[in-house]
């Protein structure tokens, strides 16, 4: 992802990654890119079939990429060609992480999330890919993850935050938020 050098509130360097769900609109979409110069946008698949899903992602990523923000597929890296997004976002095994990597890199973006352990990050770590996302687990401490990460590693590192938390202090290289959490997003977190 192309980094655009935001100085944030909290004080360090961070991107907005934005967690879109199935149901997003357009409008919804649009306004939430003219408040927040979002880095990346990633597009939960749901329930839809491929095809739905490929409709749905050509549609928002012609709006996001125009504000160039790259736009980040659920788990289906056969997509993304046909789908003209920027890459695909991996939350299941290794092996299937490592299948994206093979069939997109290094033309695509593949990160990943879903990690339940410093080894499985440092596991994850290992391979090409262009970020891990930390705090997409309950059972996890995220944002300790995260910072860990982001000290001691050169691939970025994602933060999902909820919104409400203070992020003073915050160390990685990019501060993701669900679509629940968008409006709580303030402008200044990447300005």
């Amino acid at each position: 992802m192309a980094a655009k050098g935001s100085e944030t509130d909290w004080g360090t360097m961070a991107e907005i990654f934005l967690i879109a769900e199935p149901e997003l609109s357009v409008g919804r979409l649009e306004a939430t890119l003219a408040r927040l110069p979002a880095a990346a946008l990633l597009l939960k698949a749901g329930e839809e079939d491929d095809f739905a899903y490929t409709d749905r992602a050509k549609t928002l990523a012609k709006i996001a990429q125009k504000t160039n923000c790259a736009v980040l597929l659920d788990n289906r890296p056969h997509l993304v060609r046909k789908a003209y997004v920027d890459g695909v976002h991996m939350s299941g095994g290794i092996k299937a992480l490592r299948e994206a990597i093979e069939e997109l890199k290094p033309d695509f973006i593949v990160g990943t999330g879903d990690i339940g352990s410093r080894h499985e990050a440092m596991t994850r770590g290992e391979l090409e890919i262009d970020y891990l996302m930390f705090g997409d687990r309950d059972d996890i401490e995220g944002r300790e993850m995260a910072d860990w990460w982001a000290e001691t590693f050169e691939v970025p590192s994602v933060y999902c935050a909820d919104g409400t938390q203070d992020l003073s202090g915050l160390k990685c290289e990019f501060v993701a938020f669900t679509q629940a959490n968008w409006d709580n997003a303030a402008p200044g977190d990447a300005s």
